[in-house]
């Protein structure tokens, strides 16, 4: 079995191991940046995910979701992808607690 195959078997349907290039806390609630394999048949390989529980062992969803509670945006364009952490934090550091 090769290790993409042996990947596949430990990754639940639905989602990818994330390699997370930047974590941040924002009045308590995480927020990542990073990077995944999104087999999804979608060109899209950087997220932007927050909330507890947005990446749980090491895996991420590989579809889009928005909540105020969680959630995961993936981008084709790096910069882009990159942005969005940044406009992300501005936001959730807006709101007083």
């Amino acid at each position: 079995m090769t290790r993409k195959e042996e990947d596949m078997m430990d990754n639940p349907c639905g989602t990818t191991k994330a390699k997370v290039f930047e974590h941040t806390e924002v009045n308590g609630i995480p927020v990542y940046f990073g990077s995944g394999v999104n087999p999804v048949n979608s060109p899209a390989q950087f997220f932007v995910a927050w909330g507890k529980g947005a990446l749980s062992g090491g895996l991420i969803h590989t579809f889009n979701s928005e909540s105020a509670e969680k959630g995961f945006r993936w981008f084709i364009d790096e910069d882009e992808a990159e942005a969005e952490y940044a406009k992300l934090q501005q936001i959730l550091a807006s709101f007083i607690l």
